[in-house]
C-alpha cells in the first residue's frame, strides 16, 4: 500500500462528498456536525467549501482510492487572522494505527506556515477521542484548556484544547 496526501481542488467537490459523508456515517461522535445535515448540502455548498482561500481539504490516498480526510482553516472567530484550527479528521478503520496521521499533520502544518500572519494552530477532540490525543501531542500541540460540551450524539463530555505556535 502507497499511501499519498492531496489538498482538494474545487473540481475534487464529489471525493469531498463521498469521503466526508462516509466518515459521518462510520464515526458520527467525533465530529461537530452530522451526515443528515451534510447530506442535504448541494453541489454549490460542496464546492464553495474547497474554493475557500482561507481553507483547506486533504485527503489521502490508498493508491487511487479516498481512506480519509482532514481540514484546516484560518480562524473565522479571529479577527487578527493569526489563528488556524484543525477540523474534520478521519481514517476509514483499516487504514488507522499505519502512521497516516503523518501525512495530515505534514500537510495542514505546511499550509497553515503558508498562510499570511497566521502564527499559531489550534484543536479539540472529544475526551473519549484518545487517538486524537496521542496524535496531537506526537506532533507538538500542547494543552490549553478542557471545556464543557454537549456533542451531536447527545451526550455531554469534555472537550479537550491544544496549540501549536509555528515558528517562521
Amino acid at each position: 500500500m502507497k499511501y499519498s496526501v492531496r489538498k482538494l481542488e474545487e473540481k475534487d467537490w464529489r471525493i469531498f462528498y463521498e469521503i466526508r459523508l462516509r466518515a459521518l456515517q462510520t464515526d458520527p461522535s467525533v465530529f461537530g456536525s452530522n451526515h443528515e445535515r451534510e447530506s442535504k448540502l448541494s453541489e454549490v455548498e460542496w464546492r464553495s467549501q474547497l474554493d475557500d482561500p482561507n481553507s483547506a481539504v486533504f485527503v489521502v490516498f490508498d493508491e487511487h482510492r479516498p481512506v480519509g480526510m482532514t481540514g484546516v482553516a484560518v480562524d473565522r472567530d479571529d479577527p487578527s487572522r493569526k489563528t488556524a484550527l484543525l477540523w474534520g479528521s478521519w481514517l476509514e478503520p483499516d487504514a488507522r494505527g499505519k502512521g497516516i496521521s503523518k501525512l495530515f499533520y505534514e500537510a495542514r502544518i505546511g499550509w497553515a506556515r503558508q498562510q499570511p500572519g497566521v502564527e499559531r494552530i489550534i484543536v479539540s477532540h472529544r475526551e473519549s477521542n484518545v487517538a486524537s490525543k496521542f496524535a496531537n501531542q506526537k506532533f507538538g500541540f500542547v494543552p490549553t484548556h478542557t471545556t464543557e460540551k454537549l456533542w451531536n450524539d447527545g451526550i455531554t463530555e469534555d472537550e479537550f484544547h491544544y496549540e501549536l505556535i509555528l515558528k517562521k
